[in-house]
């Protein structure tokens, strides 16, 4: 699992409104087909508001997680670029740039034991 936090300008907000309702509406089977093609199982992505502005947290999930940035910033694919080229444009991520996107590390993961973990429950 990934985690990041992406500033997010303003004045781009509705713009990213837009493009997430896109990507969960009419291009959904191309989002599906990209986050298969990217190795990810789960996508997520929240906006929230901070003192420094809104940010965006996106949560990703599966195989390709770790190396989602990098696969993403070299894909020839038409959706792929699409999509850098709006995370781009709204995030203002330079991908050309090394590390465009600085990795997080991660320091606390709790979770409940799943069912599987604890064994048949009692009856």
């Amino acid at each position: 699992m990934k985690a990041m936090v992406v500033p997010l300008a303003s004045n781009k907000v509705e713009a990213w409104k837009a493009w997430i309702r896109e990507c969960t509406g009419p291009r959904r089977e191309e989002f599906d087909e990209f986050n298969e093609r990217m190795g990810l199982t789960l996508h997520r992505a929240w906006l929230t508001q901070s003192s420094q502005g809104p940010l965006v947290i996106v949560v990703l999930d599966g195989p390709g997680a770790e190396d989602f940035m990098q696969r993403m910033a070299t894909s020839q694919e038409p959706f792929d670029m699409w999509f850098r080229e709006r995370v781009s444009e709204i995030h203002e991520i330079d991908f050309s740039q090394p590390n465009a996107a600085p990795p997080s590390e991660l320091f606390m993961d709790w979770r409940a034991p799943s069912y599987a973990e604890m064994g048949e429950p009692a009856l």
